[in-house]
Order: C-alpha cells, then structure tokens, then sequence
C-alpha cells in the first residue's frame, strides 16, 4: 500500500464501518444464512471500495451501500436459480450434501434458522415463511427502504408487480403474526388481515 491510498483507505474505512451491522442485517434477511451474509457483505463493501472514486460526497452513502448490497444479492439469487435448473438438485435429493459446506447445512435447517436482530420471533418466523419473490420485495421496500421504481429496476419487472408482490407480502406476514401473536396485532388490523 503507497501513502497515495492510505488515506483514502482510511475515509473509507471510517466511513463505511458504521454501516457494517446495517448491511448485515439486511443480508440476513435476504440470504437467511449467515455464512452467505458474510460473504454477501464482504462482495458489497469490495464493490464500493472498487467504485469508491465514484461515490458523490454528500449523497445518501447508507442507500448507496445497500443498493449495492441488493444488486449483489440479486446477481447471487439469479446465478443460484441458472445453477439450480442446470443440477436439478431436487430431482435428486441425495446430490444436494454434496453442494452445502458443513455451516451450510448448520444453518439452513428449521432448528438452525438465522438470528434476525431487532425482530421478533414471531416477525423473522413470517419473513421466513414468504416464497423468495415475495421476501425479497418486503426486504427491499421496508428494510432497505427502496422505493417501488428502484425495486422494479433490480428485479427486471414492472412497478405493478412490485406493488402487488409487496401488498401480498405484507398481507402474509400480517396474517401470519395475527395467528400466531393475536396480542400484537390492534383488532382493527386483524379484522382488516381475516378479510
């Protein structure tokens, strides 16, 4: 390292630290693993410090660091999906071990679950229960705070069915904290989620 990048290493450092327990948590939520949190922020903060000379001073660097963290999770999902068709895993269950590193499998299954700081038990349990597509749009929309055309772009889709997707969504987590935790939804909203 020459005494050219020290101390733009250092701005970004301090920059970009206090946003490192933000990111991994919406890495959480999008990927439900930590090992693929952790490599999912790792990829984010090394794409920024790549683009770091790009970075406008004075902009939303919270926003643009997650952006970049979406973007990332969505090349990582779509590649996965391409993988998946070309495997066909589940044509053949036993091939699948063959695929997951020992923390893998660790945290993937029900009892091994991903810790979600911040929610509760019965919030993260709902988010986990959300088909990918669904997850991934309340993710983005209410933890990244996205907005709908932002979303539309990342996902290749139109602004409607980012709408339609997110009021689904929410209407199923909704429903599901009603069922199980009636005491935290107000009765007016779990008549509103039994309609």
């Amino acid at each position: 390292m020459n005494h050219r990048t020290a101390p733009r290493r250092d701005v970004f450092m301090k920059a970009t630290a206090p946003m490192i327990d933000g990111l991994y948590g919406a890495a959480l939520r999008l990927t439900r693993s930590r090992a693929a949190a952790d490599d999912l922020v790792q990829e984010t903060l090394l794409s920024a410090w790549q683009a770091w000379d790009r970075f406008e001073e004075g902009t939303n660097l919270r926003a643009w660091l997650h952006r970049i963290l979406v973007n990332g999770y969505i090349t990582q999902y779509r590649r996965q999906k391409r993988e998946r068709r070309a495997l066909d895993i589940e044509s053949d269950p036993s091939r699948r071990e063959l695929f997951l590193s020992d923390s893998q499998a660790i945290f993937e299954g029900p009892e091994g679950g991903v810790q979600y700081q911040g929610l509760g038990r019965t919030l993260r349990d709902a988010l986990d229960a959300l088909p990918d597509d669904f997850r991934m749009v309340i993710v983005m929309a209410d933890l990244c705070e996205m907005t709908y055309r932002e979303i539309a772009d990342e996902l290749g889709c139109p602004m409607g069915t980012v709408m339609s997707r997110l009021h689904r969504a929410r209407r199923a987590v909704a429903a599901r904290v009603s069922a199980d935790a009636p005491q935290l939804v107000p009765a007016a909203r779990a008549d509103a989620v039994a309609a």
